[in-house]
């Protein structure tokens, strides 16, 4: 993999800084990858740029079929063309879901600890956030189906995160069919945030394979965290309800966020047509860092490290250090260590870090040391 020095780029994850952080910060938190971008995905975007003209365009069908050809050789999940409905981003398509199909005041269930904006989408769209709280076991979570049966009550939406985003879970087909039985017989929306789904080491199952079982769901996908390319805004929410679909796609096309940007439309083209071997190196890398990790964690005293099933993240266990998840992250920022807290993950995160290393081995070695200089 080509890793590239994205400081001086106005880059999220290398640029923006807490304050009084060392010069030699090095940030592992925002999820994207600091490798180039496929050189497939490259070559047509500049290809677009020399033609030189910028003008309004509209997707033709080699966008949909290129998602549907991604969706079928690499997930060997069959979608139709009409079920895709293009969105600007992963979480505008779970907020889009909760104003159409959910009013203010509603209850809408998620499973902490989970990726942050799911907290926020449902809180600023006045929502009421109803937590039904992975369990931690063995170094493995798992969903509490009994207490869901619980939560389910009076709700109106569940917001699923698949692969689960920080914990590194690729849900199995058993735990995802007791999760839709629970949800059907209680008629609740399910909104699938699918953004991680390539980034696999083992059999996924995306919501949409279900939905001759329950219909009642918006899967939404992106090849933002597969191809590092997340800041071209583009996704797509899979709807096979057509009611449900209708609605959705007026909703986007009222909000005029239905136009096409080119460069986008290219980039996601190259990505899945000719974008596989790249994401192949790209996970065995990754995968070695991870490994890299969790050996250099197994006899610290005050780390626990476990080897996820999906992303390119690893949720650090900190608690054996007694601290607060917020005196965890003070301690790595002054030395140099710019992982998320996981308290930003909800209550269940305490305690935890989230670090991303889809970044260069020399980069996760240089972050080992300082953990170990801060705790060790």
């Amino acid at each position: 993999m080509i890793f590239v020095d994205r400081k001086g780029t106005n880059s999220y994850k290398w640029d923006m800084r807490p304050k009084d952080a060392p010069e030699d910060l090095i940030s592992m938190w925002v999820a994207d990858m600091d490798f180039k971008s496929p050189e497939s995905v490259i070559e047509a975007l500049k290809k677009r740029v020399e033609h030189g003209v910028f003008g309004y365009t509209f997707k033709d069908n080699e966008y949909f079929e290129s998602l549907i050809y991604w969706m079928e050789s690499y997930h060997d999940t069959k979608i139709k063309k009409e079920w895709i409905v293009p969105i600007p981003g992963v979480i505008f398509g779970a907020a889009a879901a909760l104003r159409l199909f959910t009013n203010e005041g509603d209850k809408v269930i998620i499973q902490p600890p989970v990726y942050w904006p799911f907290f926020s989408t449902i809180k600023e769209n006045k929502r009421e956030i109803v937590t039904n709280n992975l369990v931690f076991k063995d170094g493995e979570y798992k969903m509490d189906f009994e207490d869901l049966k619980e939560k389910v009550k009076g709700a109106k939406a569940f917001i699923l995160c698949s692969p689960h985003n920080p914990v590194g879970r690729v849900w199995s087909e058993e735990e995802l069919t007791n999760l839709i039985e629970i949800l059907k017989e209680n008629d609740i929306l399910l909104i699938s945030d699918e953004i991680h789904a390539d980034l696999i080491y083992k059999k996924f199952y995306s919501i949409v394979k279900f939905h001759k079982m329950y219909d009642k769901i918006i899967v939404l996908t992106s090849p933002h965290k597969t191809f590092n390319i997340p800041s071209l805004h583009i996704a797509n929410a899979l709807i096979p309800n057509e009611r449900i679909r209708k609605e959705f796609e007026d909703y986007v096309k009222a909000l005029h966020l239905h136009m096409t940007n080119p460069l986008s439309t290219i980039a996601m083209i190259a990505a899945y047509r000719k974008g596989r071997e790249w994401l192949g190196e790209a996970l065995k890398y990754i995968r070695e860092n991870m490994r890299m990790v969790v050996e250099w964690a197994r006899d610290k005293h005050f780390v626990d490290a476990y080897l996820p099933e999906g992303t390119y993240l690893l949720w650090l266990d900190f608690r054996k250090t007694g601290f607060d998840g917020d005196r965890i992250f003070e301690k790595l920022l002054k030395n140099g260590l710019w992982l998320q807290n996981g308290k930003s993950f909800g209550c269940a995160g305490n305690g935890f870090m989230r670090m991303n290393v889809a970044t260069s081995r020399e980069v996760v070695k240089e972050a080992l040391k300082r953990i170990e200089k801060t705790f060790g």
